[in-house]
């Protein structure tokens, strides 16, 4: 008879010890805002991505187990409609939407390659709104962090003391990773390229890059054979060495593009959330290391 009572209190204590980590977890969207997030909470509170590694955050389709997960968070961070779309839908009362974080002033706008039907290579930059990749710029997500902090004081009062030393600590590093990437950026030759969907627009116009254009908005939306023809003069007229894809969508628009043109495809990973891409900070300096390759 003791001994029954014994298991049954123990199971009663595991499962509330249970439930109570599970209230102290915070999920995200995709990897880089766990990594964000993690460096102002430490071991305050679990960090969930829900997004694998390789997936597409703008096409993902929810999973039953990541709507519990959402549900039984202490709260649920996304970036933006634009982004992660399927996250704003979600009807919960604890999801934070990261680019609303931003300082104004720190926001970039998309834009694209806008061709004239009546003229062959006159072109200019259409406005398709405000680019949600904003942590691409480690000076951006600096600028967030005050707000993001107010939030996370918001969760976890108590122990404002070490969240405000978390996100100093954190400031700091950002900052030297600003000027890491200024001295290693500054002497490349090349300072013009494409990218296969306008994902890394905070990191190129932060070190004085020129996207010249890009080949799709959002994902899946396919440029015509016009199109193509067009993208292939503007980057023989701009003079573009490269076009930079990336990990989570597919690059054979910007194969065929680079095999017409004759200019290099490199892949780039702004997601991260594998071996050496841990860390906000290796995926930053992963794709630095890559930009400095293809460029040189």
């Amino acid at each position: 008879m003791k001994r029954s009572v014994f298991i049954l209190l123990l199971i009663l204590i595991v499962t509330a010890c249970s439930k109570q980590e599970h209230k102290s977890e915070i999920v995200t969207t995709i990897y880089p805002f766990k990594a964000i997030i993690q460096e102002l909470t430490g071991d305050r509170f679990s960090v969930k991505a829900i997004l694998p590694a390789g997936a597409d955050p703008h096409t993902y389709e929810m999973l039953p187990s990541d709507f519990q997960s959402i549900q039984n968070s202490k709260a649920f961070f996304y970036g933006t409609e634009t982004l992660d779309g399927w996250a704003a839908k979600i009807n919960v009362e604890n999801k934070i939407e990261l680019l609303s974080l931003v300082p104004e002033n720190y926001l970039i706008n998309i834009k694209i390659p806008h061709f004239h039907s009546d003229e062959q290579s006159d072109t200019d930059m259409e406005n398709m709104g405000v680019d949600p990749h904003f942590w691409t710029d480690p000076n951006v997500v600096r600028a967030m962090i005050p707000n993001l902090l107010k939030e996370l004081i918001k969760l976890d009062p108590a122990n404002e003391a070490t969240l405000n030393l978390n996100a100093e600590k954190f400031s700091e590093k950002l900052t030297k990773l600003d000027e890491k990437i200024k001295n290693e950026t500054e002497s490349l030759k090349f300072r013009n390229v494409f990218t296969a969907h306008p994902f890394y627009s905070y990191f190129f116009e932060r070190y004085d890059f020129k996207v010249a254009g890009s080949l799709e908005i959002a994902p899946g939306s396919q440029p015509t054979p016009k199109n193509i023809k067009n993208l292939i003069d503007l980057v023989k007229q701009e003079n573009v060495k490269t076009i930079f894809t990336n990990r989570q969508q597919s690059d054979k628009p910007a194969k065929v593009l680079a095999e017409s043109s004759g200019i290099n495809e490199y892949e780039l990973d702004p997601i991260g959330g594998i071996e050496g891409r841990m860390s906000y900070e290796d995926i930053i300096l992963y794709n630095l290391k890559i930009i400095k390759s293809a460029l040189k």
